[in-house]
């Protein structure tokens, strides 16, 4: 019984002999394929006619034979161990035993069309160039793969990988609609770190909807990273058969809030300073109150970890009303820089925009009340107390929150 295998780095195209009277099956084993010299790696092929076996696809440099059942005799390779897979006629030898000479070609790297018939009384090995020919295969495709990587919900664990089931038996196509944010990705054969399917090479990008080279991962560890600035609901295809990965975008998914955080509404802490803004329609977020003189980003949750908002250019001011280019902020970490001032500020998602109103706020020289009046710094400490009159015109420079039994003010000393 032929056991399932996963789809190497070149495959094989096989149809069922209509006759017994040769092999029903023959592989291809050696270290000039993927699966080396381990029988239970070799890559098995099965008769096109009676007796006719055919290959194109990819070989690495070193060796190779072919075997016809799981054993390494009885096999057929060249007439002297070492001969050169070149193209041409190539005649077989048969090894019937262990006592006999084990020869194997020698490979060059490069993409070859095989036919090996063995319809006459001397098996004859055909070989030629198979550049710009499909391969041709026969494989039986796992029944699902699993999408991985920070890109995905899985994150990287492999046990929480989400699985894309094939969509026929052996189509070695997987089709599902998936949720992916900015990150690297690639696909499992299983829930663990074995075989899998990534970028052909390292760190492709996906920058939205499209097709994309894809390659089975052996020793190298390709990801492909996507791109897009915002969290993205893709009809995802990963087709074994063509090793193409398709996006087709179905809609951007909006965060229902954005956070404000930095020295501009009081620091860095997400229990201390954050600064909520209010969606007013899908993608778009708006607030409205006092910053100080300081750096501010926003984001799309509350872990500095998450997707960032910022500037195109590093301490980009806002000095005055108007509208400024907003970027996903990645390995350059370019925050706004924000005025003593009242502002409103707006954030268009779609448009990657930030709309700033800014109105200049003075102290209030003295502040009377019929009760205490108590007042604080931006980090909540209380900083004074009086009890029918303050005044505030001797405050250093800062934002200030101004509390009676009636009212609470926050006011800007310049």
């Amino acid at each position: 019984m032929l056991m399932k295998t996963h789809l190497l780095s070149f495959v094989f195209v096989a149809l069922i002999a209509t006759s017994s009277s040769f092999a029903n099956n023959l592989s291809l084993i050696g270290d000039a394929t993927p699966g080396g010299w381990s029988l239970d790696s070799a890559i098995v092929m099965k008769p096109v006619a009676d007796g006719i076996y055919e290959f194109v696809g990819d070989l690495k440099d070193g060796s190779l034979k072919f075997v016809v059942q799981h054993d390494f005799v009885p096999s057929y390779g060249p007439q002297t161990n070492g001969d050169l897979l070149e193209f041409g006629i190539i005649e077989l030898t048969y090894r019937a035993s262990y006592e006999e000479p084990d020869n194997a070609f020698s490979v060059k790297a490069g993409r070859y069309a095989l036919t090996l018939d063995m319809s006459d009384t001397v098996a004859k090995l055909a070989v030629s160039d198979g550049t710009g020919l499909p391969d041709k295969w026969y494989v039986e495709y796992p029944d699902t793969i699993y999408a991985v990587g920070n890109a995905t919900q899985a994150g990287w664990s492999a046990i929480d990988a989400i699985a894309m089931a094939e969509t026929a038996d052996n189509s070695g196509v997987y089709v599902d609609t998936l949720l992916l944010t900015p990150g690297e990705l690639k696909f499992l054969c299983q829930k663990d770190w074995g075989a899998g399917y990534g970028a052909s090479i390292a760190y492709a990008p996906i920058t939205g909807a499209g097709e994309y080279a894809l390659m089975q991962l052996d020793s190298t560890d390709m990801k492909f990273v996507l791109t897009p600035a915002l969290p993205t609901e893709y009809v995802v295809a990963v087709n074994l058969m063509t090793r193409t990965l398709t996006l087709q975008s179905n809609h951007v998914v909006y965060p229902d809030t954005l956070y404000i955080l930095g020295p501009a509404v009081g620091g860095w802490s997400w229990e201390d300073n954050t600064q909520i803004m209010l969606s007013q329609e899908e993608g778009i977020y708006t607030w409205q109150g006092n910053v100080v003189e300081g750096e501010l980003k926003f984001f799309v949750e509350k872990d500095f970890l998450a997707l960032a908002f910022g500037a195109t250019h590093e301490n980009t001011v806002i000095n005055d009303s108007g509208e400024y280019t907003l970027a996903l902020l990645g390995q350059e970490d370019n925050k706004f820089v924000a005025p003593n001032a009242q502002v409103q500020m707006t954030v268009n998602l779609k448009a990657m925009t930030l709309s700033v109103v800014v109105e200049v706020l003075n102290a209030l020289d003295t502040v009377t009340s019929d009760d205490a009046i108590m007042l604080y710094d931006i980090m909540g400490n209380l900083r004074m107390v009086r009890a029918e009159q303050m005044s505030t015109n001797a405050l250093p420079a800062g934002i200030y929150i101004i509390k009676t039994a009636t009212q609470s003010k926050k006011i800007i000393v310049k």
